[in-house]
């Protein structure tokens, strides 16, 4: 190989149409001149949708100072003058009020959080478009599984411990079918999955491009429950900073009959990440990379059920971290299920002192007696410092930040 990419796309290209429009669209590809009656819609990522209405036919435009979902803007400059710490907070314990709400942000990446119910059960929320962002939602708790309806078609049967990828400029929707704890990542360089030169494409590292998910375009008139009326055309679209704006079309937006190309909204399950491991080395989380931003500012890495050769050692970060604990991850005891930490770079963290010292008391396991550990955790890293908004503040866990101290006052 002449070349060897450090980045590849998250998906393949694919091509879906609309059960109604299989036959006279069977020999259709996107090329940017529609069928007759219907128009041709180019996202600047490449895919091309077919509608039935074009999808500038906009009424009005008006500015909207809150969302119902989004009601919390990103206010604070990016920086601080506050001296580093290491912070921790119970993430799916903050009071959201039934909408996304913002805790962390960099300029590569912003982290909301929504725990409870946002809208109303059994209702289409709002539809919602992001200008600015790639959006990827990792559902932590569910009550029931969720839909998503997007102008690709629709995501169905959404679960706990699902990613769900939404590239920037699609309008979505989400039915809501009871309470739920969600945690959005705005990012606003596209998103790619990592290249091993060693795997090559024979390995679905770190999952398969046959992996994730794509929408089924379907007639409106087939939603369950219906999506119609002011519901359908009435658009609110997010910027990362400032206010929003609320768009009313002349015809309903999902009215898709086809796409093509390859960055499309997808769901990515848990189940179909690949796990890497090692009888001889700890692998330093960025073997554990999943997604990384295209200038490598954002990487995301996903800690799955895996044999380990030791808990992670100290170390000292030349970017900023924050860590998810979705299930079980136990370097930390009190940092438990739904609780989150950021570890600002140029301050040195690592495993609770106390297990560190019970785990040196025992004989080193050879290869074949390594434990299993049951943990599922998802870490975000980013370049530029993370500044912490004022709803984590409400939810910090206090004294973390000398947690290592008192630990090492209680060792001697």
């Amino acid at each position: 190989m002449e070349y060897v990419p450090k980045l590849m796309n998250l998906t393949q290209t694919e091509r879906r149409i609309r059960s109604d429009y299989q036959t006279a669209l069977t020999d259709w590809h996107g090329s940017g001149r529609p069928p007759r009656d219907l128009s041709s819609y180019k996202l600047e990522f490449g895919t091309e949708l077919l509608m039935e209405r074009p999808p500038t036919a906009i009424v009005e435009s008006t500015m909207m100072p809150d969302h119902p979902l989004f009601n919390a803007h990103v206010e604070r400059p990016i920086g601080e003058d506050r001296p580093l710490r290491r912070h921790a907070f119970h993430a799916t314990e903050m009071a959201t009020s039934g909408s996304f709400v913002p805790i962390l942000s960099s300029n590569d990446v912003t982290i909301r959080v929504c725990n409870g119910d946002f809208g109303d059960a059994g209702k289409w929320q709002p539809l919602s478009r992001h200008a600015d962002c790639h959006e990827l939602y990792f559902v932590h708790r569910a009550e029931h599984p969720l839909s998503l309806i997007t102008d690709f078609g629709l995501l169905e049967q959404i679960r706990e411990g699902d990613f769900v990828f939404l590239p920037r400029g699609a309008t979505y929707s989400f039915l809501l079918t009871g309470r739920v704890s969600i945690l959005l990542y705005e990012i606003p360089k596209r998103l790619f999955r990592p290249y091993d030169y060693w795997m090559g494409d024979q390995q679905p590292w770190p999952f398969s491009p046959a992996a994730p998910i794509p929408p089924e375009p379907k007639p409106l008139a087939a939603l369950h429950p219906p999506l119609s009326g002011d519901e359908a055309t009435k658009v609110i679209v997010k910027r990362r900073l400032g206010n929003f704006t609320l768009l009313t079309y002349a015809a309903p937006v999902f009215d898709i009959v086809a796409w093509e190309g390859e960055v499309w909204p997808f769901i990515l399950r848990l189940d179909d990440l690949v796990a890497l491991s090692s009888p001889h080395v700890h692998l330093d989380p960025k073997k554990l990379t999943v997604f990384v931003s295209e200038d490598e500012g954002m990487a995301m890495q996903v800690f799955l059920p895996r044999w380990i050769h030791s808990l992670p050692y100290h170390h000292l970060n030349w970017v900023d971290e924050v860590l998810f604990n979705h299930k079980g991850y136990g370097a930390r005891p009190e940092i438990t299920d739904g609780f989150m930490t950021l570890h600002p770079a140029g301050l040195a963290h690592g495993p609770d002192l106390r297990l560190l010292a019970n785990i040196a008391r025992k004989q080193t396991p050879g290869p074949k007696d390594l434990p299993f550990l049951e943990e599922i955790a998802v870490m975000v890293e980013s370049r530029s410092p993370f500044v912490v908004l004022k709803d984590a503040e409400k939810a910090e866990l206090k004294g973390y930040d000398q947690s290592w101290y008192r630990q090492s006052i209680e060792k001697c």
